[in-house]
């Protein structure tokens, strides 16, 4: 009898191991982005990474801003940026999977607009013997300002509502880490996400993605245009939010920093070291 519990039990956990593994069938066919290992496509015209931004404005259309960060095109949930680059050609794309209209927007949680935020969120903030500090008509202030300050976030006014095929696997709004990366598994290369310590803080610094955190993942790419990486980042909100995919495109400063490491690296080997 004893025997024949442990038995069950064992089945039981492998059953729960399989569920919490279980990888649910999405279908990429209707991928508005289809991203490759150099370059991708948007409604299956290509594009590509450190070219003029005139050639994606060919494909995408006119942008609606011209922020200090980016090119939005505020309908599509795309922004592409050129201000890292010395030649100035696209070092970025961005897809957004929340913007200042979600409740981690107008809470001042949004990466690139820790200063915006909403009339009700400050009315809660400001709260004094159950009643809050913050009359209505400033609520109504605070709103109609925001509405203005938002034409100068690199956030889209609609996110993009597709799913991402990103190297023939899914990422889309509300996946974790763990879930893309078991998809990424089967991947020929390491392709998994892996957590970036851009606080400098020492949390989550050790490439741990069994759980999604706040801040920035990455994904190792390949050499591309010029000799040049194209990866991949994915931003979280404090929320554990997906917040946006990156596809970037190296620097050259980055570029050439990286080739004289490999260099060093080759000599030391070389000479046994």
């Amino acid at each position: 009898m004893k025997s024949r519990l442990a038995f069950l039990f064992i089945v039981c956990l492998f059953c729960i191991q399989c569920q919490s593994t279980k990888k649910e069938p999405i279908d990429l066919s209707q991928a508005t982005v289809k991203i490759n290992s150099c370059g991708l496509t948007y409604k299956g015209k290509k594009l590509k990474l450190g070219t003029p931004v005139e050639d994606w404005i060919k494909v995408l259309g006119k942008p609606s801003r011209d922020t200090d960060l980016a090119y939005v095109w505020d309908d599509l949930g795309i922004a592409i940026d050129d201000w890292q680059n010395e030649d100035k050609k696209v070092a970025g794309v961005y897809l957004f999977f929340l913007n200042l209209d979600s409740p981690e927007g107008k809470s001042q949680q949004l990466n690139h607009a820790r200063d915006f935020e909403s009339g009700e969120n400050i009315a809660a903030r400001n709260m004094e013997g159950g009643k809050s500090l913050i009359t209505d008509e400033q609520i109504k202030a605070f709103n109609a300002e925001n509405e203005i300050k938002k034409k100068s976030y690199i956030y889209p006014f609609k996110v993009y509502e597709s799913v991402v095929d990103l190297n023939g696997f899914p990422v889309k709004a509300g996946m974790k880490v763990e879930e893309i990366n078991a998809y990424r598994t089967d991947l020929p290369y390491s392709g998994k996400f892996g957590y970036v310590d851009d606080d400098i803080d020492g949390v989550n610094d050790s490439g741990v993605t069994d759980k999604t955190f706040g801040g920035d993942y990455r994904a190792p790419g390949a050499e591309c245009k010029d000799g040049r990486l194209q990866y991949y980042e994915l931003t979280y909100t404090a929320t554990k939010k997906l917040e946006y995919l990156k596809i970037g495109y190296e620097s050259k400063s980055d570029f050439d920093s990286r080739k004289v490491a490999e260099a060093s690296f080759e000599e030391r080997k070389k000479n046994g070291k």
